[in-house]
């Protein structure tokens, strides 16, 4: 069986250009929490939303635009498996755009849960 080793990131369906192995994703949604356990032995843990979060390295070249990536929201990531998962990530806005050095940037994106 084939593993991930190649990730394709797609913002509204353009490539970016992604640094090889820099493609990661935290799929979000619901998630659990350990609370406490009660003094007659019953273990208690809370439930709350993450949002889905997918990130990468862009290299950086004379038509990168750091800024329309840093301005982006509600836009739909996608990350592409080179097996062939797809993970689709919507309503998403770029969070944080690194700093530009060594002519790479990291990307974070965040928005609704992922969806495969």
């Amino acid at each position: 069986m084939q593993q991930t080793g190649k990730v394709t990131v797609k913002v509204n369906g353009s490539s970016l250009r992604s640094k090889t192995g820099s493609g990661s994703m935290i799929p979000g949604g619901l998630t659990r929490e350990d609370n406490s356990m009660t003094d007659q032995g019953v273990f208690m843990y809370k439930e709350k939303y993450e949002p889905g979060e997918i990130k990468c390295v862009v290299m950086h070249c004379a038509d990168t635009d750091v800024r329309g990536m840093q301005d982006s929201k509600e836009v739909t990531v996608s990350f592409e498996a080179d097996t062939g998962a797809v993970y689709t990530m919507a309503n998403a806005v770029c969070t944080k755009v690194g700093e530009t050095k060594d002519g790479e940037v990291e990307v974070t994106f965040r928005g609704d849960p992922i969806k495969s």
